[in-house]
Parts: structure tokens; C-alpha cells; sequence
């Protein structure tokens, strides 16, 4: 059964029981000769996820996106070595 989770963006990695995804916001595509022309990055948003539910969102950087979700795990960071 396929699950529709391209909505979320890129997975990127895994802290704790949290999911770190990034969705990128594309400039207008140009007018290309080629079909396989692709669209260029005007910016990227990181967010947190746990499961299917969003728990925070609008990190500039993944660094700031994995601090945060270390924070949010609290006292559980211990169980996963963090």
C-alpha cells in the first residue's frame, strides 16, 4: 500500500523518535528545450516531525531543526544515547 508522505518534503534524518524533513519552495521553471529541466531552489524550510503530525516547523538550518528536536526529546534523549 503506497502512503502519500511527499506532502512533507525530504527526509533528512532521525532524532530520537523525531523525523527532520525539508521542504523546498521552487522559483518559477524557466523555458527550457528539455523536458527533464529542473526547477531551481529559491528556499528551504526544515520541520519536525513525530509520526504523521507535525510538531514544529520554519527552521532556516538543519542544525537549528536537529537542536531542536534534541530539545524537545528531554529526559528520553538519555534512552537514545543523545
Amino acid at each position: 500500500m503506497a502512503t502519500k508522505s511527499g506532502l512533507k518534503g525530504r527526509y533528512i534524518c532521525k532524532v530520537g523518535f523525531y523525523d527532520v524533513y525539508a521542504k523546498d519552495t521552487f522559483k518559477p521553471k524557466k523555458e527550457s528545450k528539455f523536458k527533464y529541466a529542473k526547477p531551481d531552489v529559491a528556499s528551504t524550510v526544515y520541520n519536525i516531525y513525530h509520526a504523521k503530525k507535525l510538531v514544529e516547523k520554519g527552521y532556516k538550518t538543519k542544525n537549528e531543526a536537529v537542536e531542536m528536536a534534541k530539545f524537545l526529546l528531554g529526559e528520553k534523549a538519555v534512552n537514545y544515547g543523545l
